[in-house]
């Protein structure tokens, strides 16, 4: 249980300041995971390639630097898969009343397939439901 000191903290904290933890760990980890799985080996063999500092990297990933959209387009470009994915909307008119929108988040991994995960909204002028 988190005392008491901690839940003030926290509910003090800005929601934005929340968000923008979640996001860069979120990045960390999706950096970290396709160093891996590309067989880049270490932080330093990527900056090698990026033609950057290992200092550099190394601040990205420890949270001393934030990162950039061109650094996170350098990542994306040299790990050869997206570092972050941007959900987009779609709404659909159908022939009858009800009207679909759709947030596509494109799975990369899966291009081939071309597999999509996404959370659709349906919703007509009597009553709105959600569909997963």
């Amino acid at each position: 249980m988190k005392s008491k000191v901690l839940r003030d903290l926290l509910a003090k904290t800005p929601a934005e300041s929340k968000i923008f933890v979640e996001l860069y760990a979120d990045i960390v980890v999706r950096v970290n995971q396709l160093i891996r799985e590309k067989g880049y080996g270490s932080q330093k063999a990527l900056a090698e390639k990026m033609g950057k500092k290992p200092s550099e990297i190394s601040k990205w990933l420890s949270g001393n630097h934030n990162f950039t959209l061109r650094s996170l387009a350098k990542l994306t470009a040299e790990l050869g898969e997206p570092v972050i994915n941007v959900p987009k909307r779609h709404t659909f008119h159908l022939h009858s009343e009800k009207t679909v929108s759709m947030t596509v988040y494109r799975n990369e991994g899966a291009k081939a397939t071309g597999a999509f995960r996404s959370a659709v909204s349906v919703s007509s002028p009597q009553s709105k439901s959600k569909v997963a």
